[in-house]
């Protein structure tokens, strides 16, 4: 599952199958809010027009980025009933968490926790296999 957030005024998407975490962009941010996967190796028209005020070769630019990141299994990863937490600062890993534990429906087992963070927050939220 991809989540979109905000730490410490910067905007993150962080796949919680892969443990990926992805500082954005203004554009990234707004980009990732509008696809759903699977992606296709052009950028959709559609989404083009979405994005009409952002100049047309950053849109290009940004979706190839994020496109490859799609294909390289970093982002939209199917789900598995694990939840891998990024290798960040505490506080980044600790907003991550909290932001996928908000569209969490089922509980999951944690992966590479070395810290406990993510151990800690899902059996607060009783979503801890």
């Amino acid at each position: 599952m991809l989540v979109l957030f905000r730490c410490n005024a910067r905007k993150y998407a962080y796949d919680t199958v892969s443990g990926y975490l992805r500082t954005l962009s203004g554009l990234e941010f707004r980009m990732l809010e509008a696809i759903q996967p699977p992606l296709t190796p052009l950028c959709p028209t559609a989404l083009r027009y979405e994005l009409a005020k952002f100049d047309s070769a950053d849109v290009e630019e940004a979706y190839d980025e994020l496109y490859a990141a799609f294909r390289k299994d970093l982002i939209f990863v199917p789900e598995s009933g694990t939840l891998t937490p990024p290798t960040a600062d505490t506080e980044t890993v600790t907003a991550a968490v909290l932001a996928a534990t908000k569209r969490l429906t089922a509980p999951v087992a944690v992966g590479n926790d070395p810290e406990g963070i993510a151990t800690t927050i899902l059996k607060q939220k009783n979503l801890y296999k």
